[in-house]
């Protein structure tokens, strides 16, 4: 049952254990590191706003709709940013996290010059 739906669906689509209706577990290094750097910005505009919230307590525009609305575009907003990759933070987690490269795949294949074991005075 499971090559029926592998094949009909690719292997990237392939239903793994867990998933559950359209959530969808991250398949690849590359998403899961997109979906941390969205709920980490998340979190920073979030206390960004807590900071600014102390100064506007007393305001006449500040309001239970106002506060909803201003989550929702906080919520787009970070989202916005780790898909245009404007921190870079994904990235970096990829680069970090990825199994290292062998040195044939990144063009160096040995060293250009030999070790030579240091002289001692005896054998001079």
């Amino acid at each position: 049952m499971t090559s029926s739906i592998t094949s009909s669906m690719g292997i990237t689509d392939a239903l793994l254990p867990g998933d559950i209706g359209d959530q969808r577990k991250p398949h690849s290094l590359q998403q899961a590191a997109e979906q941390f750097e969205n709920q980490f910005l998340r979190q920073m505009i979030k206390e960004m706003r807590q900071a600014t919230e102390a100064l506007a307590k007393d305001s006449p525009f500040d309001s239970k709709q106002q506060t909803m609305w201003r989550d929702f575009y906080d919520d787009q907003l970070s989202a916005d940013l780790a898909a245009t990759h404007s921190t870079g933070l994904a990235e970096m987690i990829v680069k970090q996290l990825s199994p290292p490269a062998s040195p044939s795949e990144s063009g160096q294949v040995g060293r250009s010059l030999p070790i030579e074991p240091k002289k001692t005075d005896k054998d001079r």
